[in-house]
C-alpha cells in the first residue's frame, strides 16, 4: 500500500473514533428525526417542512466536522510532534498532507452517507412511498459533499500554516462567508468598491453548491449541476495545492 493510501486509512479510523466527530454525527441524527416530530405539529405541507429542516442540520453538522476535525490534523500532529516520525520516514510532506485530507474527506462522506439515510428513511415514512428518492434528493447529497470536501481543503490548509485554534477560527469563517459570497457580489454590483469583488473571487462559493430547493419544492435539479460540482473541486484542489507548497517550506522546528 502507497504511503499517502496508508495515511489516508489511518486517519479515516482515527476521524471516526474522535468523540467530537461522534457527538456531532448523533447530534445531526437527532436533528434529522426531530424535525420530523416538528412537521408533525403542522398544517400541511410536511414533506417542505422535513426536507428543509433535514437538509439543513446535515449541512450545518457536516460542516462544523469538517471545520473543528480538519483543523487539528495537521497542526494536532505538529503540537505533540507525532509529525516528525512519519516524515523521517520516505513520505514527503506533500503525500502526508494528501493522505490526511483523504483519510477526512472519506470520513465526511461516510458520515454523509448516514445522515443521508436517516433523512431518506423518514421522507419515506412520511410519503408512505419511495417517491421521495428522486435525482433532486440525490443531488442535494452530492452538492453536501462537495461542500464538506471544499471545507475539509480549506481547514487543511489552515491546519499546515497555524495552530489548531487558528485554523478552527479560519476555516469557520471561511466557511460561513462562502455561504454569502451571492449577497457580496451584489454588494460588488452596487457600490464601486474593490473588496467585494476581491473577496468574491477569493472565497469559495459553498452558495451555489446547494440543491435543498429543489428537495422542498420537489423540481427538477438544475442542469448546470455539473458545474457547481466541478468547480468545488477545483477548488478543493487549489486549496490542498497551496497548504502542500506552503508546507513544504514551514520550518518545524
Amino acid at each position: 500500500m502507497s504511503p499517502v493510501l496508508s495515511l489516508a486509512s489511518v486517519t479515516f479510523r482515527e476521524v471516526v473514533r474522535r468523540k467530537v466527530q461522534v457527538n456531532l454525527l448523533l447530534f445531526g441524527a437527532v436533528l434529522i428525526v426531530g424535525s420530523f416530530l416538528v412537521s408533525e405539529l403542522t398544517l400541511g405541507e410536511m414533506h417542505r417542512i422535513l426536507s428543509d429542516l433535514g437538509l439543513s442540520a446535515m449541512q450545518i453538522i457536516g460542516t462544523l466536522i469538517a471545520v473543528f476535525v480538519g483543523a487539528t490534523l495537521v497542526a494536532g500532529d505538529v503540537e505533540r510532534r507525532v509529525l516528525y516520525p512519519v516524515i523521517a520516514k520516505p513520505v514527503s510532506r506533500t503525500q502526508y498532507l494528501l493522505g490526511r485530507y483523504l483519510g477526512l474527506a472519506a470520513a465526511l462522506l461516510v458520515n454523509l452517507a448516514v445522515m443521508a439515510a436517516v433523512l431518506s428513511l423518514v421522507l419515506v415514512y412520511e410519503a408512505g412511498s419511495l417517491a421521495p428518492l428522486d435525482g433532486a434528493l440525490a443531488t442535494a447529497v452530492a452538492f453536501q459533499g462537495v461542500q464538506f470536501v471544499v471545507v475539509g481543503a480549506v481547514a487543511i490548509l489552515f491546519s499546515s500554516l497555524s495552530s489548531s485554534t487558528l485554523a478552527a477560527i479560519f476555516t469557520l469563517a471561511i466557511a460561513i462567508a462562502g455561504q454569502l459570497t451571492n449577497e457580496m457580489r451584489a454588494l460588488w454590483q452596487g457600490p464601486a468598491t474593490w473588496v467585494p469583488q476581491l473577496l468574491w473571487y477569493l472565497l469559495p462559493n459553498l452558495g451555489s453548491l446547494t440543491a435543498n430547493e429543489a428537495v422542498i419544492y420537489r423540481t427538477p435539479p438544475p442542469a448546470s449541476a455539473w458545474l457547481a460540482a466541478l468547480y468545488g473541486l477545483l477548488y478543493a484542489a487549489t486549496a490542498l495545492a497551496l497548504a502542500s507548497a506552503a508546507f513544504e517550506r514551514r520550518d518545524l522546528r
